[in-house]
């Protein structure tokens, strides 16, 4: 358990607009944390719901900051401007928090100094059926300098309120203002870039699919393209390292293209970019799940 006696400042950043009807549980879940030495900022980026309303409740529980609607990115960055702790994490307005989340990251940096980062699993909820569900990349834990190759390919699942980081390492970096689908993969491929974090197999947060995220997310990717690759591999910071796992990305990135406008029923543009990631990397074939999907389109 960790010694009270550190008491370290713990800033967690919420982004949030026009989620009031999930906003009170978000923050609730920081309010019920075990540990109790938070600094909650809620950044309201130009709502023109009743989130106002909902933070009037709240008041002198947490910190307040309304600013025109300039994308989740600005938001964030504004939050980690304005933050003071020690440590800090970000927690998107229709997510939430396991109760020991704060304690269980903040515990293994408390105890290992050398460390940069934790970032957990997490639990996903469909909240249409309010089911939880739980698909461990591991089940165990482990220390790594590598976990931006595994970011970029996929081979742990990922969420923004599963890393809780030092807040020097933190404010390094900021969100890219030119994307607003991918652009926390951006953010935390610098962060985890050749730093020694800690991947913890215990769930630490509860991420929410539900119809509002998914319709904003399609027009997103329809006028963002290819943006997020271009922003994160012609990025002059890494001076080339990561130069060897672009093909990989890129075709996996067509496929998740593929994957929305498949559900989304753009049978047009699934085609395109199912045919765009073979292209790209021929192996993908091999994915038979999305093989049979891309036949489908075709009849």
């Amino acid at each position: 358990m960790l010694k009270t006696a550190d008491n370290a400042l713990v800033s967690i950043v919420i982004p949030t607009y026009n989620y009031a009807r999930y906003l009170s549980r978000a923050i609730e879940s920081c309010l019920l944390q075990s540990y109790k030495n938070l600094e909650i900022i809620v950044v309201d980026d130009g709502s023109t719901d009743n989130t106002r309303d909902i933070l009037r409740d709240m008041e002198g529980r947490l910190l307040y900051t309304y600013q025109e609607n300039k994308g989740v990115s600005a938001a964030r960055n504004t939050g980690l401007e304005a933050s003071t702790g020690a440590f800090i994490t970000f927690l998107d307005a229709d997510d939430y928090l396991t109760e020991d989340s704060i304690e269980s990251r903040l515990d293994i940096l408390m105890d290992k100094s050398d460390l940069q980062f934790v970032i957990s699993e997490t639990y996903s909820k469909d909240v249409s059926t309010d089911k939880l569900s739980y698909r461990p990349a591991s089940k165990k834990d482990f220390i790594t300098d590598g976990l931006h190759e595994a970011l970029l390919l996929r081979r742990i699942q990922f969420a923004t309120c599963a890393v809780f980081m030092r807040s020097q390492l933190a404010k390094r970096f900021r969100f890219p203002l030119n994307i607003s689908n991918g652009e926390d993969i951006a953010y935390f491929t610098k962060i985890f870039f050749k730093t020694k974090g800690y991947f913890l197999s215990k769930p630490t947060a509860v991420t929410c699919s539900h119809p509002e995220s998914l319709r904003h997310n399609i027009e997103v990717i329809k006028k963002q393209g290819t943006d997020l690759i271009e922003t994160i591999f012609n990025d002059p910071y890494y001076d080339g390292a990561i130069d060897c796992l672009r093909k990989d990305f890129t075709a996996q990135r067509y496929l998740e293209f593929f994957r929305r406008f498949y559900h989304s029923r753009d049978k047009m543009l699934a085609r395109r970019y199912y045919i765009k990631a073979i292209l790209t990397k021929p192996s993908k074939i091999l994915k038979v799940d999305y093989l049979i999907k891309f036949l489908r389109t075709c009849l």
